[in-house]
C-alpha cells in the first residue's frame, strides 16, 4: 500500500510541475496548486498541510497575482517612463492578454501579453512626448518588465509547489 501511495504522490506532482509551467502561457497554475494544497489538507484533517500552510499557499497565489499585474509597469516607470508609457503599458498587456485568450487560448494571451505591453508603452509615451526613440525604449522596457513580471509570478508557484511537496512527501 506504501508503494502505491508513492507511485500516487509522484503522479500529483507531475500534475503539479504541468501545472506550474502553465503559468507560463496564461493558464492559473499557481490557483491550481492552491486548490491541490486544499485538497491535500482536506484528505489529512489538516494534519500534514495545516491551515497555515495553506493560507501560506493562498497567500503566495495572491502575491503572484500582484507581481505579474504590477511588475511590468513598475519596470516602465523605473525606466524612465512617463504616466501615458506606463498607464499604456499595462492596459496594453491587459489587452493583450484578454485578446490573445480569445484568439489563440491559451498561448496567445502571453504572445499578445508581451504585444500590447509594448505597444501600449509606445503609443503612450508617443502621443504625449513625441519622441520615437524614447517610446520604443519605453516598450522595450516594458516588454522586458512583462517577462520578468511572468518569471516572477512562476518563481512564486515554484515556492507553492515546494511547500506542497515537502508538507505532503513521506
Amino acid at each position: 500500500m506504501f508503494v502505491i501511495y508513492k507511485i500516487l504522490l509522484v503522479l500529483l506532482y507531475v500534475f503539479l510541475a504541468c501545472s506550474l509551467a502553465a503559468n507560463a502561457i496564461g493558464i492559473p497554475g499557481n490557483w491550481i496548486l492552491v486548490v491541490v494544497a486544499l485538497i491535500a489538507g482536506l484528505v489529512t484533517h489538516f494534519t500534514k498541510m495545516t491551515w497555515g500552510f495553506f493560507l501560506l499557499c493562498l497567500g503566495l497565489a495572491l502575491l503572484g497575482e500582484l507581481i505579474e499585474s504590477l511588475l511590468g509597469t513598475l519596470v516602465v516607470a523605473k525606466k524612465g517612463g512617463g504616466r501615458w508609457g506606463i498607464i499604456g503599458s499595462f492596459f496594453g498587456g491587459l489587452m493583450g492578454v484578454i485578446g490573445g485568450s480569445a484568439v489563440v487560448p491559451p498561448i496567445g494571451s502571453v504572445i499578445f501579453g508581451f504585444i500590447g505591453a509594448f505597444a501600449g508603452a509606445v503609443l503612450g509615451e508617443l502621443a504625449h512626448y513625441g519622441n520615437w526613440d524614447e517610446a520604443l525604449r519605453i516598450g522595450f522596457w516594458s516588454f522586458l518588465g512583462r517577462a520578468m513580471a511572468i518569471m516572477g509570478k512562476v518563481f512564486v508557484g515554484c515556492v507553492i509547489f515546494w511547500i506542497i511537496v515537502t508538507r505532503t512527501w513521506v
